[in-house]
């Protein structure tokens, strides 16, 4: 029993050596592939057009302010109170349609990406219209909606979704411009 024991120190031991030794060619290789994806995003970044880039930047934007709480209450506990942040219970709908739309037109574009994204950035803006309206019904249900606070992303994510409605459509535009002219 204690030879057992003892064997498998030993080994963890040498695992442990080996496993250090290969650390410095762990952090090569991941230095080298890190490179390789940031150059190559960075070639693709300057073929794209103008209203491409800020499109590209808020969509980003749209999907960072989806994932992000939008409201926030305070619960009292005895003497201290606690605050409390919330996502809109419909957010798995924004973060799914604004993660799509990023890669969709961030990365891809065609006929069908377009009728896609108008289709869905106005999906987001009825929920989010209708949220506005009926905020009990669509964002939270269990909290009195006196005692709830919109936070700052919220307003964020509108503006990153009316910004990213816009330039997509001059995107879209821009792109028909330069394609007609060069058939």
């Amino acid at each position: 029993m204690t030879g057992s024991i003892l064997n498998i120190f030993q080994e963890s031991i040498l695992f442990l050596k080996e496993t250090l030794k290969l650390i410095p060619d762990l952090i090569k290789v991941w230095w080298h592939l890190g490179q390789k994806i940031f150059l190559s995003l960075y070639r693709y970044w300057n073929t794209k057009l103008f209203f491409d880039k800020i499109f590209f930047v808020f969509l980003f934007l749209q999907l960072l302010f989806s994932v992000l709480p939008w409201f926030r209450y305070e619960i009292s506990f005895f003497e201290g109170k606690e605050s409390v942040s919330l996502s809109p219970k419909l957010n798995s709908i924004f973060i799914l349609i604004s993660l799509l739309n990023f890669f969709f037109l961030g990365f891809w574009k065609s006929t069908w990406t377009r009728i896609w994204f108008f289709a869905t950035e106005m999906v987001c803006l009825i929920i989010v219209l209708w949220g506005y309206l009926d905020p009990k019904r669509t964002y939270y249900d269990f909290v009195d909606a006196k005692e709830v606070d919109t936070q700052i992303t919220y307003y964020f994510f509108l503006v990153s979704l009316g910004l990213s409605f816009v330039f997509g459509y001059l995107s879209f535009k821009k792109e028909d411009e330069v394609f007609l002219q060069n058939p």
